[in-house]
């Protein structure tokens, strides 16, 4: 993502009253803090405390913080210049704001983070403390010593920050994320070096001052800009967030690609390439919508416009060679498969689509499946395929299953409607079933079919799985990919890469389970509507109607 972020990916009035608010209590918290060393005139005292006392306030009201907290943020600051007269009473005071803004500042943040964030708002206050005012030569305080060991820090610190942020690239200059931490630590490396040149101690808290004001505002501005994306890698398909919504660029090479959005994302996404305008509408047998765009080779931008919101995606598609069946009429659970890697963590090069072969596991299952059909027993079977390998294999496997166990393949509305094909050619023959008179065996689907956009086109079918998309580990799956992209339904392609890419597959012997469109999904701690994450079949439910199945 480039630094033109949009208005509503950065909250600006947010950012900048909590620059505003930590900076001004870092100064009054530094000036009740060193109150025994050094004389500060009160008027700056009292301004420094207006300001964040006012900016608490407004925090309260603009930015639904706690008011309790707030005001408690308000008065200790105010009490400060108040209890300059008494230097015990104030330094006590100091200490405490000091304290409170280490809380507000590294607030949930993990160890390491704490201990940066407790190393800035130190060197801040005290740097701002004994740079507001002049210190007194009896209180035995050695500023000389205090401003190299602080400098010392705070270089340390800037350059930790950089070091961990994993941003060593080009996203230092072209996010705003990333310029503000090398500014921050610029800034911190630059008030070392003035506290070595400078030789007078004035001098070196006057100058250092100004370089300690910048690394303090861009380290209070850090959390409120969001991180930049990782880079683009050619191959992998590419997820972020644009525009204010989950964005999927696969496959990610040079040629077609399709750009999908969560149903989230609405209707009206318009993506933009170098190539021309391309709207995002939905596809059959799937969920959100979908663009075809035009990718060239090497780094490239995409331009998302989704109502008055705009953002640029930046893409490298390399020099790998296409991958039409990543845009076929399977497209769309070829990205459902990389979003599984996404999922789980651990996106990958995307060289394969599951419509490519039909696996071992799903060829065991239609046959299983046709043995069931065989010992109900069905009149007829109706097979609907299509061209990829996978549903021509899947044709003939099912072919040879029903003529060994004597079923009459023909299109009957008496006998069961069998479908192997990929989500596109599966969703025109449901919506085909739909019509007229239903099939007296009901609706079969191979099993890479449950997907809930292709389930819920009828009122039920029947599907050979070897898991059970009710359980821990499938609803799971289900939750983190509704999290991490817009609710996302999930898919059996993208429930195999997500496993994989934790090292577990989908095994078990294979059940017919029956799916229906009723609002009875029992979750494992409570009951859920309809809107619940995580559901493999939304609005509806799914259950096993066989035991384990033998021998196909």
């Amino acid at each position: 993502m480039h630094s033109h972020l949009a208005a509503s990916e950065v909250d600006l009035l947010g950012l900048v009253l909590r620059v505003v608010l930590l900076t001004s209590t870092a100064l009054v918290a530094g000036i009740g803090l060193l109150r025994p060393a050094v004389a500060v005139r009160p008027r700056l005292a009292w301004g420094a405390a207006a300001l964040a006392a006012a900016a608490s306030a407004s925090s309260a009201v603009v930015l639904d913080i706690d008011i309790g907290f707030a005001v408690a943020h308000a008065l200790l600051a105010l009490a400060v210049p108040a209890s300059l007269r008494w230097r015990t009473a104030a330094t006590y005071l100091g200490f405490a704001l000091a304290l409170l803004l280490i809380a507000e500042a590294a607030l949930e943040h993990a160890s390491f983070e704490f201990f940066l964030d407790t190393v800035f708002a130190a060197v801040a206050v005290v740097w701002f403390g004994i740079a507001a005012g002049e210190w007194r030569s009896g209180s035995g305080l050695r500023p000389g010593p205090v401003a190299l060991t602080a400098a010392i820090a705070l270089a340390g610190a800037g350059t930790a920050q950089l070091l961990a942020s994993g941003f060593l690239d080009r996203r230092l200059v072209e996010s705003a994320h990333g310029a503000t931490m090398l500014v921050l630590a610029v800034a911190a490396l630059a008030v070392l070096v003035l506290t070595v040149v400078l030789r007078d101690v004035r001098q070196r808290y006057r100058f250092g001052a100004a370089g300690v004001l910048v690394a303090t505002v861009a380290w209070t501005a850090l959390p409120g800009l969001p991180p930049p994306a990782d880079l683009p890698v050619p191959g992998v398909p590419r997820v972020v967030t644009a525009a204010g919504t989950s964005v999927l660029v696969s496959p990610h090479r040079p040629g077609r690609n399709l750009v999908h959005f969560p149903e989230s994302a609405g209707l009206e996404v318009v993506v933009e390439t170098a190539a021309g305008l391309a709207r995002a509408v939905p596809r059959p047998g799937s969920s959100g919508t979908w663009a075809e765009i035009d990718l060239p080779a090497g780094r490239s931008d995409l331009l998302v416009r989704r109502g008055a919101e705009e953002a640029s995606v930046d893409l490298d598609a390399g020099e790998l060679p296409a991958l039409p069946d990543a845009v076929g009429p399977d497209g769309a659970e070829c990205a459902s498969a990389a979003l599984g890697g996404f999922a789980a963590g651990s996106p990958g090069v995307l060289d394969r689509c599951p419509s490519a072969e039909l696996s071992e596991e799903d060829g065991e299952a239609l046959g299983k499946l046709v043995g069931y059909l065989a010992e109900v027993p069905v009149p007829s079977i109706n097979v609907v395929g299509d061209d990829s390998p996978r549903g021509r294999a899947a044709t003939e496997l099912v072919t040879a299953a029903a003529q060994q166990r004597g079923i009459p393949l023909r299109e009957d509305r008496e006998g069961a409607l069998l479908v192997v094909s990929g989500w596109s050619r599966a969703a025109e023959a449901l919506d085909d079933a739909n019509r007229g008179t239903s099939y007296l065996y009901g609706v079969q689907l191979a099993p890479w079919l449950l997907h809930g956009p292709v389930v819920n086109k009828v009122p039920g079918v029947s599907i050979p799985l070897r898991f059970d998309p009710r359980d821990q580990r499938s609803l799971a799956y289900g939750m983190t990919l509704a999290a991490r992209f817009g609710g996302e339904p999930p898919s059996l392609a993208g429930f195999r890469r997500w496993l994989a890419a934790r090292g577990e597959h989908v095994t078990g012997a294979v059940s017919v389970y029956a799916s229906a469109q009723v609002d009875v999904m029992q979750m494992p701690t409570h009951q859920h509507g309809s809107t619940a994450a995580g559901q493999w079949i939304p609005k509806g439910t799914i259950v096993a109607i066989s035991g384990p199945l033998g021998n196909g």
